[in-house]
């Protein structure tokens, strides 16, 4: 009899482990299916003139102290290992303008535009995924467009003389164009117009990188107003 009582009580030990081992395994694939993305770097860009900073909240937490403003140089930072609860508020008011719904991928680099203007409380905002498959080596780099000048309709972008992008409309991003290694000066006109509306000099694209080219600011403003319609460019890579 004792025997008999012992191997039930074996059997019943034995059991509860098989169990234990297969809930927690089960639990810990819900786990690794349901995990947020890691290493995610996003880069706020405020193109807006006249929106005053914003500002990255992350599950109601503010990332920074000064927020993102107009004239600021965007760059990119990481934002944790969660793609949840990410919102643009204005620090003018605290008021939330956006929230981010995309799914980040991990390992990945995003570009988040917020453009328009306040006074016609129209604003926008459009995640760019910063990733792409590189130039073969040897070939040169790549570069896109952003149009993020309001009140525009669309611009061709021209490299060294030559047009590489053609009628990008505001507040939207353009194909990665491939270039050639070297240094140059781009130009921004009103599509299918000879009129230079800005540019940007002494740009180097090197071999094997990544560039976001964008306009901001608004056409015929003075030469010393810091809203006016300018050039510059982000290197993604």
């Amino acid at each position: 009899m004792l025997h008999i009582t012992r191997r039930f009580w074996y059997y019943i030990a034995t059991g509860c482990c098989v169990f234990f081992i297969v809930v927690t395994a089960s639990c810990s694939k819900e786990e690794n299916t349901n995990a947020s993305p890691s290493n995610v770097q996003l880069l706020i860009a405020n193109m807006s003139p006249d929106l005053y900073p914003v500002n990255l909240f992350i599950n109601d937490v503010r990332q920074t102290t000064t927020g993102y403003s107009y004239n600021s140089t965007p760059a990119y930072a990481s934002v944790g290992i969660t793609n949840r609860g990410l919102q643009i508020r204005s620090l003018r008011n605290g008021n939330v303008l956006f929230n981010i719904t995309d799914s980040l991928r991990s390992n990945t680099r995003y570009s988040l535009f917020v453009t328009g203007l306040f006074t016609d409380s129209i604003y926008h905002l459009f995640l760019a995924d910063d990733t792409a498959t590189l130039a073969p080596i040897g070939k040169g780099g790549k570069l896109r467009f952003v149009n993020a000048s309001p009140t525009t309709t669309a611009f061709d972008l021209w490299a060294n003389g030559t047009p590489v992008l053609k009628a990008i409309k505001f507040n939207t991003v353009s194909p990665y164009v491939v270039l050639p290694a070297g240094n140059y000066t781009f130009k921004a006109y009103a599509a299918g117009n000879s009129t230079e509306l800005a540019n940007v000099q002494n740009v180097t694209i090197r071999d094997g990188g990544l560039y976001t080219m964008y306009s901001k600011g608004i056409p015929n403003r003075a030469t010393n107003d810091t809203a006016r319609l300018s050039l510059a460019y982000i290197t993604n890579k």
